[in-house]
């Protein structure tokens, strides 16, 4: 069964919806990392503490990014928060595959997505390197890359569908339940059979 790809500005649309739901699954998450984090920013002095505090604040946007991205994918029938307000969904490519991303795919495409976030939050670091700013710059070309891959005509992926064999496409439109996609994001099993 062929599925249409979805249109280019209702998945960045999607993807930006995506991100704004993570910041706020991030203030939710920085409540118990804060918990650890800031007793060892403490501990660790003035000259530490930012560093401490900021590697904190990845932490907390990685983990909220995790479940939005992995687990979202693999449990609610390949749709992020975004993709399914705007009627998309994430399946593997080929007419072989199965309906779903597995565990590796979803995680790899994941990475692919968040890693150009992280290189581009280097540009401009204390103390200045041309290193880091090398980095940053690659994460600025990585996601330009995918934005015109995504652009194309014909089979829009981008870099992290073709890396992860996944692709982006129509699909119906489908509500946010609080309490049961919440509990989507977490880790471990999570018995979906129960409704809210």
């Amino acid at each position: 069964m062929t599925h249409e790809p979805a249109p280019f500005f209702r998945r960045l649309a999607a993807r930006i919806l995506d991100l704004a739901f993570c910041l706020l699954l991030t203030f939710a998450v920085a409540i118990p990392v804060g918990l650890v984090v800031v007793p060892v920013a403490v501990v660790a002095g003035e000259a530490s503490e930012d560093v401490v505090l900021g590697l904190g604040a990845w932490l907390c946007y990685f983990l909220a990014y995790v479940g939005l991205e992995v687990f979202l994918l693999m449990r609610r029938d390949g749709q992020t928060l975004g993709k399914g307000l705007l009627g998309l969904r994430v399946v593997p490519a080929g007419e072989w595959a199965r309906p779903r991303l597995a565990p590796g795919p979803a995680t790899a495409r994941m990475l692919i997505i968040f890693l150009p976030f992280v290189f581009m939050s280097l540009a401009g670091s204390y103390p200045e390197s041309e290193l880091l700013d090398g980095i940053a710059l690659a994460g600025v070309f990585a996601s330009l890359v995918s934005l015109v891959l995504a652009m194309l005509p014909g089979r829009r992926r981008a870099l992290h569908d073709l890396a992860s064999g996944s692709r982006v496409v129509r699909a119906p439109r489908r509500k946010i339940e609080l309490k049961k996609d919440l509990l989507m994001t977490l880790p471990g099993r999570v018995d979906l059979s129960k409704r809210p």
